[in-house]
């Protein structure tokens, strides 16, 4: 017998389906990098997919304000007026998390691998809940002090795998430490910019100004490349990597989280991992150490353990805005 769909079922499915399939775009997007990085320098990649994914994020947050406008009444406007007492902030959120995390994290993938650089960045929310509670900004019950502990666990496990000579990848994994420390400190920086502006105003200031920079700097080296002699792939990375996986991605996880909650779509995040492995597995056959599949599994648990297990076990619910804004500002991650 046939019966109607509640409300919105269908909504929430075709949401499942999108955050599947870019689960594994996102995972590819780090294995595309490793790929262009065979042909470009670390910088001229990343300044370039960062500006394609920031100006069409941009496009599609501007959108997004527009919609929420009508909706609720309120006045347009999509960059915010920054009062002076919060310009420094705002200059230093933007340093942070668009000009030097994107930097340093390209230039470490470029010292290991794609997959390597995916369980590195899976850390963060572990060293954001450090943050929280050396800061006495969050509150953490038993999941979340085991989760930590396993994200620790799975760090030391990468870490010494990094250090074998035969695998040399020290380098690259401090570096992609640096980089997830910046966009940590940068989430815990811009909070309160995102309560007083609104996250989505925020970030898309963030983002031009960061991004700007970033550019800026890498022009000498994007002028020196030899654009029409890179490979499909390449290009397939710079373009599908930076607007669809940087811009339409960070839309879709916006749209998601309004429909299915944070909880659904933070574990969708974290699954990018064992994504990024497996098509590094298929596509370049490249086997992931014994370690490597350890410290994945640790960091993964552990990362669970935190924004899932934690939450639902002390029955919290975190600020709308504070949930939006760690989608939004998670678009440098992949």
């Amino acid at each position: 017998m046939y019966t109607k769909s509640p409300p919105g079922a269908s909504v929430k499915y075709s949401h499942h389906s999108l955050l599947t399939l870019f689960t594994f775009f996102w995972g590819a997007n780090y294995i595309l990098a490793e790929v262009a990085l065979r042909e470009m320098r670390p910088i001229s990649f990343s300044a370039s997919r960062f500006a394609i994914g920031g100006v069409a994020m941009l496009l599609l947050l501007y959108f997004q304000c527009r919609i929420d406008s009508h909706r609720t009444g309120e006045p347009f406007k999509f960059f915010p007026t920054i009062e002076r007492g919060d310009r420094i902030r705002l200059l230093a959120v933007a340093l942070l998390g668009a000009t030097f995390a994107p930097w340093l994290g390209i230039e470490g993938l470029g010292l290991t691998h794609g997959a390597r650089a995916s369980l590195w960045l899976a850390l963060g929310p572990a060293v954001s809940a450090i943050f929280g509670v050396l800061l006495v900004s969050e509150k953490l019950g038993r999941f979340g002090y085991l989760g930590i502990v396993l994200a620790v666990i799975g760090t030391i496990i990468l870490a010494m795998d990094g250090l074998r000579p035969d695998q040399g990848y020290w380098m690259g994994d401090l570096l992609l430490i640096s980089a997830l420390v910046m966009i940590v400190l940068e989430l815990h920086l811009i909070k309160p910019l995102a309560r007083r502006y609104g996250p989505v105003r925020v970030v898309a200031l963030r983002t031009a100004i960061g991004g700007s920079l970033y550019v800026l700097i890498a022009l000498p080296y994007l002028a020196g490349e030899p654009w029409t002699g890179f490979s499909f792939w390449t290009w397939f990375a710079i373009l599908a990597g930076g607007a669809v996986g940087v811009g339409v991605g960070q839309w879709i996880k916006v749209r998601a989280l309004r429909s299915l909650g944070p909880t659904r779509v933070v574990i969708y995040g974290n699954l990018v991992p064992i994504a990024a492995i497996l098509i590094a597995w298929v596509a370049l056959q490249s086997n992931p150490s014994i370690h490597e599949i350890a410290a994945g599994l640790f960091i993964i648990l552990g990362a669970v353990s935190i924004q899932v297990l934690d939450i639902m076990d002390r029955g919290e619910q975190a600020r709308p805005d504070d949930e939006e804004l760690s989608v939004i500002a998670s678009a440098k991650q992949e």
